[in-house]
């Protein structure tokens, strides 16, 4: 198998996104994501990991040689926080890339554009209408929230908003006491179907 110039098996690299604590996102570059990982948790990762400590790994990606996850790398940092998950969603290997020797933690989540696809092909609808829908609920749910309203859907659940209280919490790089101010946050609850299903049972009929 052809691989791009300067890529080898070993040497491909990853694009990846880490939530901080203070809620900011961080995003590298690695060979090995996992590694680099525990290296920003044990402080001896970038600088800016060792000031705004992280707390997980959001996403990661194969791009491919050094030079095209650099560029990524630096066209993700320019967008905004709110996009740059979403855009790590879009990227694509470059070039011919031997999947099984790479572990995409993105596999095991469904992004929006893989939602849109099941819309789409369940409701029999075009692309671009179901990701009209997809986009009118969610904006919909969220613009009720922010409001304080509630938006409940039978058996699948109820979003709604919440108060958290300032409370203390704990750096996970040094241990040591941190703060986390008040704040009003989402809060969903999953329906009796919903947990059902989760749990590989059939949601008991009411009589």
């Amino acid at each position: 198998m052809l691989l791009p110039a300067g890529v080898s098996l070993t040497t491909i690299w990853h694009l990846y996104l880490l939530e901080c604590a203070d809620d900011s996102l961080y995003t590298g570059i690695a060979t090995d994501v996992e590694r680099r990982f525990q290296e920003h948790l044990s402080g001896h990762g970038a600088r800016y990991t060792r000031s705004h400590p992280p707390v997980r790994l959001l996403a990661s990606r194969p791009v491919g040689s050094r030079s095209a996850a650099l560029k990524a790398e630096a066209a993700i940092k320019r967008l905004p926080k709110g996009k740059k998950l979403a855009a790590l969603d879009w990227l694509r290997p470059i070039g011919p890339v031997n999947t099984n020797h790479i572990h995409l933690r993105r596999n095991q989540t469904m992004n929006k554009s893989e939602l849109i696809d099941i819309v789409a092909k369940e409701g029999d609808l075009s692309k671009a209408t179901a990701e009209k829908a997809v986009a009118a609920a969610i904006n919909a749910i969220v613009k009720a929230v922010a409001k304080g309203d509630s938006v409940t859907l039978i058996g699948f659940g109820a979003f709604k908003s919440t108060k958290r209280a300032a409370r203390i919490g704990k750096n996970p790089r040094t241990g040591a006491a941190l703060k986390i101010p008040a704040a009003t946050v989402p809060k969903f609850s999953a329906g009796a179907t919903f947990k059902a299903a989760v749990a590989g049972k059939k949601a008991a009929k009411k009589k």
